[in-house]
Protein backbone atom coordinates (compact mmCIF):
# COMPACT_ATOMS: atom_id res chain seq x y z
CA UNK A 1 0.00 0.00 0.00
CA UNK A 2 3.00 2.00 0.60
CA UNK A 3 4.46 1.99 -2.27
CA UNK A 4 0.71 2.11 -4.50
CA UNK A 5 0.62 5.68 -2.63
CA UNK A 6 4.50 6.45 -3.70
CA UNK A 7 3.69 6.15 -6.78
CA UNK A 8 0.58 8.46 -6.98
CA UNK A 9 2.37 11.16 -5.01
CA UNK A 10 5.06 10.65 -7.89
CA UNK A 11 2.33 10.94 -10.67
CA UNK A 12 1.07 13.98 -9.44
CA UNK A 13 4.42 15.58 -8.82
CA UNK A 14 4.70 15.00 -12.54
CA UNK A 15 0.85 16.58 -13.20
CA UNK A 16 2.17 19.40 -11.29
CA UNK A 17 4.89 20.37 -13.52
CA UNK A 18 3.21 19.57 -16.81
CA UNK A 19 0.43 22.01 -15.28
CA UNK A 20 2.98 24.99 -14.76
CA UNK A 21 5.06 23.95 -18.04
CA UNK A 22 1.28 24.55 -19.80
CA UNK A 23 0.84 27.58 -18.55
CA UNK A 24 4.19 28.81 -19.02
CA UNK A 25 4.45 27.37 -23.05
CA UNK A 26 0.36 28.71 -23.90
CA UNK A 27 -0.36 31.21 -21.73
CA UNK A 28 -3.98 32.35 -22.04
CA UNK A 29 -4.57 30.17 -25.22
CA UNK A 30 -4.81 27.32 -22.17
CA UNK A 31 -6.19 29.90 -19.71
CA UNK A 32 -9.19 31.19 -21.15
CA UNK A 33 -10.20 28.08 -22.94
CA UNK A 34 -13.60 27.49 -22.48
CA UNK A 35 -15.03 24.37 -22.19
CA UNK A 36 -18.44 25.39 -21.26
CA UNK A 37 -20.28 28.83 -20.34
CA UNK A 38 -18.23 29.69 -17.32
CA UNK A 39 -16.18 26.59 -16.90
CA UNK A 40 -12.51 26.72 -17.73
CA UNK A 41 -10.41 24.11 -19.32
CA UNK A 42 -7.52 25.32 -16.85
CA UNK A 43 -9.74 25.70 -13.55
CA UNK A 44 -10.95 21.89 -14.65
CA UNK A 45 -7.34 20.74 -14.73
CA UNK A 46 -6.09 22.43 -11.37
CA UNK A 47 -9.64 21.26 -9.46
CA UNK A 48 -8.17 17.76 -11.07
CA UNK A 49 -4.60 18.16 -9.67
CA UNK A 50 -6.34 19.45 -6.08
CA UNK A 51 -8.59 16.44 -6.30
CA UNK A 52 -5.61 13.64 -6.75
CA UNK A 53 -3.37 15.54 -3.96
CA UNK A 54 -6.05 15.09 -1.28
CA UNK A 55 -7.06 11.33 -2.75
CA UNK A 56 -4.10 9.79 -1.64
CA UNK A 57 -2.81 11.92 1.80
CA UNK A 58 -4.25 11.52 5.32
CA UNK A 59 -3.69 14.51 6.30
CA UNK A 60 -2.51 18.20 4.99
CA UNK A 61 -0.49 20.44 6.56
CA UNK A 62 -1.23 23.81 6.43
CA UNK A 63 1.93 26.16 6.56
CA UNK A 64 0.07 28.93 7.62
CA UNK A 65 -3.49 29.29 9.79
CA UNK A 66 -3.56 33.03 8.85
CA UNK A 67 -4.07 32.84 5.28
CA UNK A 68 -6.50 29.77 5.94
CA UNK A 69 -8.40 32.11 8.27
CA UNK A 70 -8.30 35.24 5.51
CA UNK A 71 -9.96 32.20 3.52
CA UNK A 72 -12.75 31.39 5.73
CA UNK A 73 -13.33 35.22 5.91
CA UNK A 74 -13.96 35.56 2.17
CA UNK A 75 -15.47 32.47 2.08
CA UNK A 76 -18.04 33.68 4.38
CA UNK A 77 -18.72 36.98 2.49
CA UNK A 78 -19.40 34.72 -0.70
CA UNK A 79 -22.36 32.75 1.07
CA UNK A 80 -23.76 35.86 2.63
CA UNK A 81 -23.23 37.59 -1.09
CA UNK A 82 -24.64 34.42 -2.81
CA UNK A 83 -27.85 34.40 -0.75
CA UNK A 84 -27.93 38.06 -1.70
CA UNK A 85 -27.45 37.60 -5.21
CA UNK A 86 -30.03 34.38 -5.15
CA UNK A 87 -32.04 35.70 -7.88
CA UNK A 88 -30.02 37.56 -10.29
CA UNK A 89 -27.99 35.21 -11.90
CA UNK A 90 -25.33 37.29 -14.07
CA UNK A 91 -24.22 38.86 -10.61
CA UNK A 92 -23.57 35.46 -8.96
CA UNK A 93 -21.42 34.58 -11.61
CA UNK A 94 -19.74 37.75 -11.01
CA UNK A 95 -19.88 37.13 -7.44
CA UNK A 96 -17.87 33.98 -8.35
CA UNK A 97 -15.76 35.21 -10.78
CA UNK A 98 -14.29 37.69 -8.45
CA UNK A 99 -14.25 34.93 -5.18
CA UNK A 100 -11.14 33.19 -7.94
CA UNK A 101 -8.95 35.08 -6.00
CA UNK A 102 -9.13 33.31 -2.89
CA UNK A 103 -10.10 30.16 -4.99
CA UNK A 104 -6.74 30.56 -6.75
CA UNK A 105 -4.98 30.30 -3.18
CA UNK A 106 -7.28 27.55 -2.13
CA UNK A 107 -6.35 25.13 -4.66
CA UNK A 108 -2.40 26.39 -4.33
CA UNK A 109 -3.00 25.93 -0.46
CA UNK A 110 -4.68 22.42 -0.63
CA UNK A 111 -1.90 21.05 -3.45
CA UNK A 112 1.00 22.47 -1.65
CA UNK A 113 0.24 21.23 2.02
CA UNK A 114 -0.65 17.40 0.74
CA UNK A 115 2.47 17.32 -0.86
CA UNK A 116 4.92 19.55 1.18
CA UNK A 117 5.39 18.08 4.53
CA UNK A 118 9.08 18.19 5.56
CA UNK A 119 12.17 19.48 4.85
CA UNK A 120 13.01 17.84 1.85
CA UNK A 121 9.46 18.59 -0.17
CA UNK A 122 10.40 21.83 0.76
CA UNK A 123 13.27 21.69 -1.31
CA UNK A 124 12.24 20.30 -3.92
CA UNK A 125 9.50 23.33 -4.55
CA UNK A 126 12.47 25.63 -3.81
CA UNK A 127 13.66 23.68 -6.79
CA UNK A 128 11.00 23.82 -9.10
CA UNK A 129 10.42 27.41 -8.44
CA UNK A 130 14.02 28.06 -9.63
CA UNK A 131 13.22 25.18 -12.99
CA UNK A 132 10.32 27.79 -14.02
CA UNK A 133 12.44 30.78 -13.12
CA UNK A 134 15.32 28.81 -15.98
CA UNK A 135 12.19 27.91 -18.55
CA UNK A 136 10.53 31.68 -18.28
CA UNK A 137 14.53 32.98 -19.71
CA UNK A 138 14.47 30.37 -22.50
CA UNK A 139 10.69 30.77 -23.67
CA UNK A 140 11.53 34.48 -23.60
CA UNK A 141 14.99 33.98 -25.64
CA UNK A 142 13.40 32.19 -28.02
CA UNK A 143 10.47 34.54 -28.41
CA UNK A 144 12.33 37.46 -28.98
CA UNK A 145 14.69 35.81 -31.42
CA UNK A 146 11.78 34.35 -33.20
CA UNK A 147 10.33 37.98 -33.30
CA UNK A 148 13.34 39.92 -34.25
CA UNK A 149 14.22 37.42 -37.32
CA UNK A 150 10.68 36.38 -38.60
CA UNK A 151 8.20 38.99 -37.66
CA UNK A 152 8.44 41.83 -39.81
CA UNK A 153 8.60 45.16 -37.59
CA UNK A 154 8.66 43.72 -34.26
CA UNK A 155 10.60 45.72 -31.59
CA UNK A 156 10.39 45.70 -28.01
CA UNK A 157 10.46 49.42 -27.27
CA UNK A 158 7.78 50.51 -29.14
CA UNK A 159 5.12 52.43 -26.09
CA UNK A 160 2.43 50.18 -24.77
CA UNK A 161 3.27 47.25 -26.31
CA UNK A 162 3.96 44.21 -24.24
CA UNK A 163 6.80 41.73 -25.47
CA UNK A 164 6.12 38.86 -23.27
CA UNK A 165 5.45 35.87 -24.41
CA UNK A 166 3.00 34.58 -21.80
CA UNK A 167 2.59 36.11 -17.89
CA UNK A 168 4.00 33.52 -16.27
CA UNK A 169 7.36 34.30 -18.56
CA UNK A 170 7.19 37.93 -16.63
CA UNK A 171 7.24 36.23 -13.10
CA UNK A 172 9.50 33.57 -14.06
CA UNK A 173 12.13 36.31 -14.71
CA UNK A 174 11.64 38.31 -11.48
CA UNK A 175 12.55 34.87 -9.40
CA UNK A 176 15.08 34.03 -11.85
CA UNK A 177 17.07 37.43 -11.31
CA UNK A 178 16.42 36.38 -7.53
CA UNK A 179 18.21 33.40 -7.74
CA UNK A 180 21.05 34.55 -9.96
CA UNK A 181 22.11 37.46 -7.46
CA UNK A 182 21.66 35.00 -4.42
CA UNK A 183 23.72 31.86 -5.84
CA UNK A 184 26.78 30.47 -4.59
CA UNK A 185 28.49 31.12 -7.96
CA UNK A 186 31.66 32.94 -8.69
CA UNK A 187 30.86 36.95 -9.26
CA UNK A 188 31.33 37.20 -12.25
CA UNK A 189 28.33 34.69 -13.27
CA UNK A 190 26.52 35.92 -10.95
CA UNK A 191 27.12 39.27 -13.03
CA UNK A 192 26.13 37.90 -16.51
CA UNK A 193 22.89 36.07 -15.42
CA UNK A 194 21.48 38.96 -13.35
CA UNK A 195 22.43 41.31 -16.25
CA UNK A 196 20.81 39.39 -18.57
CA UNK A 197 17.57 39.00 -16.59
CA UNK A 198 17.82 42.58 -16.30
CA UNK A 199 17.78 43.30 -20.06
CA UNK A 200 15.06 40.58 -20.66
CA UNK A 201 13.05 42.57 -18.16
CA UNK A 202 13.60 45.91 -19.93
CA UNK A 203 11.69 44.24 -23.07
CA UNK A 204 8.82 42.55 -21.48
CA UNK A 205 6.94 46.70 -22.25
CA UNK A 206 5.99 46.48 -18.37
CA UNK A 207 7.36 49.24 -16.22
CA UNK A 208 6.73 47.28 -13.12
CA UNK A 209 8.20 44.32 -14.15
CA UNK A 210 12.35 46.08 -14.47
CA UNK A 211 10.83 47.62 -11.20
CA UNK A 212 10.80 44.34 -9.25
CA UNK A 213 14.34 44.01 -10.28
CA UNK A 214 15.43 47.07 -9.21
CA UNK A 215 13.85 46.08 -5.65
CA UNK A 216 15.58 42.78 -6.22
CA UNK A 217 19.48 44.57 -6.53
CA UNK A 218 18.61 46.65 -3.79
CA UNK A 219 17.27 44.45 -1.15
CA UNK A 220 20.63 42.18 -2.26
CA UNK A 221 22.54 44.93 -1.35
CA UNK A 222 20.84 46.32 1.66
CA UNK A 223 21.73 42.25 3.52
CA UNK A 224 24.97 42.33 2.77
CA UNK A 225 25.86 45.13 4.65
CA UNK A 226 25.94 45.22 8.78
CA UNK A 227 22.12 45.03 10.75
CA UNK A 228 22.96 48.87 12.34
CA UNK A 229 23.47 50.22 9.00
CA UNK A 230 20.36 49.19 7.53
CA UNK A 231 18.15 51.49 8.81
CA UNK A 232 20.45 54.15 6.59
CA UNK A 233 20.43 52.39 3.70
CA UNK A 234 16.74 51.32 4.06
CA UNK A 235 15.65 55.21 3.69
CA UNK A 236 18.20 55.15 0.59
CA UNK A 237 16.08 52.06 -1.03
CA UNK A 238 13.05 53.99 -0.69
CA UNK A 239 14.56 57.39 -2.23
CA UNK A 240 15.66 55.48 -5.01
CA UNK A 241 12.47 53.57 -5.71
CA UNK A 242 10.29 57.07 -5.30
CA UNK A 243 13.13 58.57 -7.79
CA UNK A 244 11.87 56.18 -10.31
CA UNK A 245 8.41 57.35 -9.86
CA UNK A 246 9.71 60.08 -11.68
CA UNK A 247 10.48 58.56 -15.18
CA UNK A 248 8.28 58.91 -17.93
CA UNK A 249 6.99 54.96 -17.46
CA UNK A 250 5.56 56.40 -14.06
CA UNK A 251 3.97 59.44 -14.79
CA UNK A 252 1.89 58.44 -17.69
CA UNK A 253 -1.98 58.50 -18.45
CA UNK A 254 -2.04 54.81 -17.42
CA UNK A 255 -0.06 54.99 -14.31
CA UNK A 256 -2.44 58.12 -13.17
CA UNK A 257 -5.63 56.35 -13.91
CA UNK A 258 -3.98 53.68 -11.49
CA UNK A 259 -3.50 55.82 -8.31
CA UNK A 260 -6.91 57.65 -8.94
CA UNK A 261 -8.51 54.28 -8.93
CA UNK A 262 -6.18 53.16 -5.77
CA UNK A 263 -7.19 56.08 -3.97
CA UNK A 264 -10.65 55.42 -4.55
CA UNK A 265 -10.44 51.87 -2.91
CA UNK A 266 -8.75 52.79 0.40
CA UNK A 267 -11.09 55.97 0.35
CA UNK A 268 -14.06 53.35 0.52
CA UNK A 269 -12.87 51.05 2.36
CA UNK A 270 -12.54 53.58 5.00
CA UNK A 271 -15.94 55.18 3.86
CA UNK A 272 -18.23 52.19 3.66
CA UNK A 273 -16.07 49.39 5.77
CA UNK A 274 -14.17 51.42 8.34
CA UNK A 275 -10.88 49.21 7.47
CA UNK A 276 -12.91 46.14 9.09
CA UNK A 277 -15.12 45.35 6.94
CA UNK A 278 -14.97 44.39 3.27
CA UNK A 279 -17.27 44.22 0.21
CA UNK A 280 -17.45 41.28 -0.51
CA UNK A 281 -18.65 40.17 -4.15
CA UNK A 282 -20.76 41.11 -7.11
CA UNK A 283 -19.85 44.77 -6.02
CA UNK A 284 -18.59 47.10 -8.63
CA UNK A 285 -14.77 47.96 -7.65
CA UNK A 286 -15.76 52.09 -8.66
CA UNK A 287 -18.51 53.72 -8.14
CA UNK A 288 -20.46 55.12 -11.42
CA UNK A 289 -19.61 58.81 -10.25
CA UNK A 290 -16.01 57.91 -9.45
CA UNK A 291 -16.00 56.39 -13.17
CA UNK A 292 -17.69 59.90 -14.32
CA UNK A 293 -14.99 61.83 -12.70
CA UNK A 294 -11.87 59.60 -14.23
CA UNK A 295 -12.93 60.12 -17.83
CA UNK A 296 -13.48 63.76 -16.76
CA UNK A 297 -9.65 64.35 -15.71
CA UNK A 298 -7.99 61.52 -17.69
CA UNK A 299 -10.40 61.33 -20.72
CA UNK A 300 -11.11 57.62 -19.65
CA UNK A 301 -13.87 55.85 -20.81
CA UNK A 302 -12.71 52.63 -19.95
CA UNK A 303 -15.14 52.29 -16.88
CA UNK A 304 -18.36 53.87 -17.79
CA UNK A 305 -21.46 51.32 -18.61
CA UNK A 306 -22.16 53.46 -21.77
CA UNK A 307 -19.18 52.04 -23.23
CA UNK A 308 -18.17 49.14 -21.40
CA UNK A 309 -20.96 47.59 -19.80
CA UNK A 310 -19.85 45.34 -16.10
CA UNK A 311 -16.15 46.86 -16.52
CA UNK A 312 -16.64 48.23 -12.92
CA UNK A 313 -17.23 44.57 -12.08
CA UNK A 314 -14.67 42.95 -14.30
CA UNK A 315 -11.43 45.49 -13.93
CA UNK A 316 -10.13 45.24 -10.27
CA UNK A 317 -7.24 48.44 -9.40
CA UNK A 318 -4.26 46.69 -11.16
CA UNK A 319 -3.30 46.04 -8.00
CA UNK A 320 -3.70 42.19 -6.17
CA UNK A 321 -3.55 43.82 -2.62
CA UNK A 322 -5.84 46.31 -3.05
CA UNK A 323 -7.87 43.78 -4.40
CA UNK A 324 -8.09 42.00 -1.00
CA UNK A 325 -8.62 45.09 0.77
CA UNK A 326 -11.95 45.81 -1.30
CA UNK A 327 -13.10 41.84 -0.71
CA UNK A 328 -12.38 41.52 2.73
CA UNK A 329 -11.13 44.86 4.23
CA UNK A 330 -8.58 46.65 5.10
CA UNK A 331 -7.05 44.94 9.05
CA UNK A 332 -8.63 41.71 7.70
CA UNK A 333 -6.32 41.91 4.33
CA UNK A 334 -2.96 42.22 6.64
CA UNK A 335 -3.47 38.46 7.24
CA UNK A 336 -1.81 38.45 3.95
CA UNK A 337 1.52 39.53 5.44
CA UNK A 338 1.37 37.94 8.82
CA UNK A 339 2.83 34.60 7.70
CA UNK A 340 5.77 36.70 6.28
CA UNK A 341 6.92 37.85 9.69
CA UNK A 342 10.01 35.69 9.24
CA UNK A 343 10.70 36.79 6.08
CA UNK A 344 10.94 40.60 7.20
CA UNK A 345 12.73 39.84 10.43
CA UNK A 346 15.33 37.90 8.19
CA UNK A 347 15.32 41.21 5.85
CA UNK A 348 15.67 43.71 8.19
CA UNK A 349 16.88 41.84 11.81
CA UNK A 350 19.05 39.51 10.94
CA UNK A 351 22.76 38.24 9.39
CA UNK A 352 22.74 37.47 5.83
CA UNK A 353 21.73 33.44 6.09
CA UNK A 354 24.55 31.33 4.96
CA UNK A 355 21.42 29.24 3.24
CA UNK A 356 21.17 30.72 -0.59
CA UNK A 357 17.56 29.26 -0.55
CA UNK A 358 16.63 31.79 2.04
CA UNK A 359 18.21 34.68 0.05
CA UNK A 360 16.77 33.25 -3.30
CA UNK A 361 13.03 32.89 -1.16
CA UNK A 362 13.26 35.97 0.62
CA UNK A 363 13.94 38.07 -2.61
CA UNK A 364 11.53 36.23 -5.24
CA UNK A 365 9.09 37.31 -2.82
CA UNK A 366 9.80 40.89 -2.77
CA UNK A 367 10.35 41.20 -6.29
CA UNK A 368 6.59 39.37 -6.63
CA UNK A 369 5.15 41.84 -4.25
CA UNK A 370 6.04 44.50 -6.16
CA UNK A 371 4.80 42.76 -9.35
CA UNK A 372 1.38 42.17 -7.67
CA UNK A 373 1.33 45.61 -6.58
CA UNK A 374 1.23 47.09 -9.61
CA UNK A 375 -0.97 45.06 -11.72
CA UNK A 376 -3.75 41.80 -11.77
CA UNK A 377 -1.91 38.59 -10.67
CA UNK A 378 -3.50 37.02 -7.92
CA UNK A 379 -6.99 37.53 -9.46
CA UNK A 380 -6.26 36.22 -13.01
CA UNK A 381 -4.73 32.01 -13.47
CA UNK A 382 -2.19 33.06 -15.72
CA UNK A 383 0.66 33.04 -12.99
CA UNK A 384 -1.79 33.18 -9.63
CA UNK A 385 -1.00 29.64 -8.81
CA UNK A 386 2.75 30.41 -9.54
CA UNK A 387 3.01 33.30 -6.92
CA UNK A 388 1.05 31.27 -3.97
CA UNK A 389 4.10 28.68 -4.77
CA UNK A 390 6.79 31.30 -4.02
CA UNK A 391 4.74 32.48 -1.20
CA UNK A 392 4.11 29.22 0.20
CA UNK A 393 7.37 27.53 -0.37
CA UNK A 394 8.76 30.76 1.40
CA UNK A 395 6.83 30.81 4.70
CA UNK A 396 7.50 26.92 5.30
CA UNK A 397 11.06 27.02 4.29
CA UNK A 398 11.12 29.89 6.91
CA UNK A 399 9.54 28.11 9.14
CA UNK A 400 11.13 24.57 8.99
CA UNK A 401 14.72 25.25 8.21
CA UNK A 402 17.57 23.70 10.52
CA UNK A 403 19.37 26.01 12.71
CA UNK A 404 22.84 26.82 11.69
CA UNK A 405 22.77 25.43 7.98
CA UNK A 406 25.39 26.03 6.28
CA UNK A 407 24.34 24.83 2.94
CA UNK A 408 25.31 26.28 -0.89
CA UNK A 409 22.42 25.53 -3.20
Amino acid sequence: MFKFTQKKLTLIHFLIVVYFITVLLFGKSFTKLQVIGPLYFHDLCLAGIVLLSLSFQSRIKIPSYSILFMLVIAGLYLIIDLIRLRNEGVYILLAVRQFSLFLYLLCALLIFGSQVKNWTDGLKAVSLIKQIGRWAIYVQCVYLIYGFFFVPGFSVFEKNDYNYFTPLVVMGIITFCAEAISSKQNNFLKIIKFAGGVTLSLTLGHSSAFLAVFVILMFYAYVKIRTIQRLFSFIFIILAVVMLFFLPQFTDANASWRLLFWKHIMVRSFTDGYFIFGHGFGKAYMTYDYAVYMDKVLHSKIMLDEFYPMARYLNPPHNSILTLVFHIGLIPALLFFTPLRLLFRQLFLRKESKDANVMFLVLSVCGCLVWISFNVILELPHTAVYFWLVYLTTIFYLKNRPTDINVKQ
